[in-house]
């Protein structure tokens, strides 16, 4: 077993947050090249996605815009994870943001795919993962994309392809933006 399979074996078993393993169907680990260039960090699995397929934005309407985005940019050794590994869901049973803690607690899971994948951008899919990894000053904005430096790697806000399907930014303007990323890529 490779290091990498051995990390997502350990994932798989993890129930450090209750109220996830209730509500999850799976634990969903990251997914794509090891070693990578880019790595693209969501908020969670959804509930038609990720928490069925078993595989990060896959299987829904996100999963399907990210996935066409990178193929039409041409990024080719991208990986692909959320800063949570269980689809989290509220009282109704609808995706819900995940808590505080339940971010913490998965914190060193998504630690771990940064150190085995050596990823020279990560991708901030959305305000939450932008927070969570750049930290709560610096400021989110895509539209002006600046670049922070985030240990052995920089930082790349982008919105999460949910704010897309739901009409917020123009597709054509995302489109753009991951034009942006790959001139990115291509510099380094």
């Amino acid at each position: 077993m490779t290091a990498f399979a051995s990390l997502q074996a350990s994932m798989r078993e993890c129930c450090d947050c209750a109220a996830l393993v209730k509500c999850r169907s799976r634990v969903v680990p990251g997914d794509g090249a090891v070693p990578a260039r880019v790595m693209f960090v969501g908020i969670a699995p959804g509930r038609f996605g990720g928490d069925i397929t078993g595989v990060p934005f896959s299987g829904d309407r996100s999963g399907k815009l990210l996935r066409a985005m990178i193929e039409r940019a041409g990024i080719e050794d991208a990986f692909i994870t959320n800063l949570v590994r269980c689809n989290p869901r509220g009282e109704h049973g609808r995706n819900r943001d995940p808590l505080a803690d339940e971010i913490a607690n998965c914190r060193k899971h998504l630690e771990a795919e940064i150190a085995m994948v050596r990823p020279r951008i990560i991708v901030c899919l959305g305000a939450m993962a932008w927070r969570h990894i750049a930290g709560r000053d610096a400021a989110f904005d895509p539209t002006h994309a600046k670049i922070l430096a985030h240990a052995n790697a920089m930082l790349y806000p982008m919105y999460h392809p949910g704010y897309v399907i739901r009409g917020a930014y123009d597709a054509k303007r995302y489109m753009r933006d991951f034009r942006r990323l790959r001139t990115q890529l291509d510099r380094i």
